[in-house]
């Protein structure tokens, strides 16, 4: 799959958002609101939290001790259900930053996108657990890791987009990611800790950036190498000559 810059143009409302709603985004945002409700349902039943936080979510004691192995896939579609900011949130940067995405690379690419940061968010998420043992127990849960992954593929496919924010304060794509970012970063310090963390936004982020860039592919990465190094050598081989004009009785011309 290829991620990278194809050129267009996105529309943005007065409102700092995409005016289309594209088929993709629409089915994410209507499975995500529908699996709420049945998250609120299942929650008025005796055990039904724990079910949701202990066998839908993501922990690393379950997923590698007890064979729970669905679980980098559910807990990207589950949100707090305590309260609605959680997915209000979320949903608000999928729709604001999806269409746009989505419109670069049609649905079935951006579905795919969209699966891949999640599910490696899920795996950066299990990585910390390896090497934290404390967060082994921790239950995590949201679409924040692939929504991240999304934003810094927006800020690369647009950064000079203009964008209203709030229908007032203009600013460019590539700000607007960096400040929602930030706030996200921020936001998970002080989440309780059965929400995303800290390690499934930067994993998310981290997919993203692999895969909008193309440095998953370690010919692509080797290109890079290479030409960082003939550039080194070819300043340095710069520094090394000069011009000299050549004395007019010489018949004019240059000596390098």
């Amino acid at each position: 799959m290829q991620y990278g810059r194809q050129g267009g143009h996105s529309s943005f409302g007065r409102f700092g958002f995409s005016v289309r709603l594209t088929p993709g985004v629409k089915w994410l945002l209507i499975i995500n609101v529908v699996i709420f409700f049945l998250e609120l349902v299942i929650g008025r039943i005796e055990g039904g939290v724990e079910f949701l936080f202990q066998d839908l979510s993501l922990s690393f004691d379950r997923f590698f001790f007890q064979g729970q192995i669905w679980q980098p896939l559910t807990y990207m579609f589950l949100h707090d259900p305590m309260g609605i900011s959680h997915i209000l949130w979320n949903m608000l940067m999928l729709w604001m930053f999806g269409s746009p995405l989505e419109s670069f690379w049609r649905s079935r690419k951006f579905i795919k996108f969209y699966l891949i940061c999640g599910l490696g968010a899920g795996a950066f998420i299990l990585l910390v657990g390896l090497l934290m043992p404390g967060q082994r127990e921790i239950a995590h849960l949201g679409a924040s890791g692939a929504l991240y992954g999304m934003l810094v593929a927006f800020g690369f496919l647009y950064p000079n987009a203009l964008i209203y924010l709030f229908g007032l304060f203009p600013i460019k794509g590539k700000h607007l990611v960096m400040l929602f970012i930030g706030l996200g970063i921020v936001t998970s310090l002080t989440l309780a800790p059965s929400s995303v963390s800290l390690a499934g936004h930067f994993g998310g982020m981290l997919v993203g950036l692999l895969l909008v860039t193309g440095a998953w592919r370690p010919q692509k990465v080797w290109n890079w190498l290479k030409m960082w190094f003939l550039r080194r050598r070819y300043q340095k081989l710069k520094k090394k000559f000069h011009v000299v004009h050549k004395d007019d009785k010489g018949g004019g011309g240059y000596l390098h």
